[in-house]
């Protein structure tokens, strides 16, 4: 009774488990994390939602007090919310690296200080709490479609 080869060959084998091995895979696995995340929070900004679901508090009447009829909560220029998913991807995973006036504004609506009346919070990243269901879910998901993509078939 012989030997016989009933799956990849060892080259392939080999070639998967450097992927593995030389960082490649966690790279692939960061991006993809990445990609899904910038989604996630962009769809936070257009519902006005917080990464755990909660609705942003509303805007503030205008000073004659009428209410805002199309203005939504940290949408006046899309600058925050365009640049709240910037991200960078090296060799050690993946970091939301907003521009500098972002992160200086941004931190604000993000921070868990005390608030005030006149900025309440309205996060837009996941906070200490961890990742909602939904985000745990679609991260999962995307970590293992990058990762699967290097298993030797």
């Amino acid at each position: 009774m012989g030997l016989t080869r009933s799956g990849p060959s060892l080259d392939v084998l080999l070639a998967a488990l450097d992927d593995w091995s030389d960082g490649t895979v966690a790279h692939d696995v960061a991006v993809g994390l990445a990609v899904e995340a910038q989604g996630l929070i962009r769809r936070g900004f257009d519902e006005g939602r917080a990464p755990d679901g909660s609705k942003w508090a509303p805007l503030k009447p205008q000073r004659d007090g009428r209410p805002w009829v199309s203005r939504r909560p940290l949408r006046k220029t899309d600058r925050l919310a365009s640049w709240a998913t910037v991200y960078i991807v090296d060799r050690d995973g993946f970091v939301f690296a907003g521009v500098p006036w972002a992160a200086d504004y941004g931190k604000y609506h993000q921070s868990e200080l005390p608030r005030t009346s006149n900025l309440p919070r309205r996060p837009f990243y996941p906070d200490a709490a961890g990742l909602s269901t939904g985000w745990s879910i679609v991260l999962s998901e995307a970590a293992d479609e990058a990762a699967r993509e290097h298993l030797p078939r």
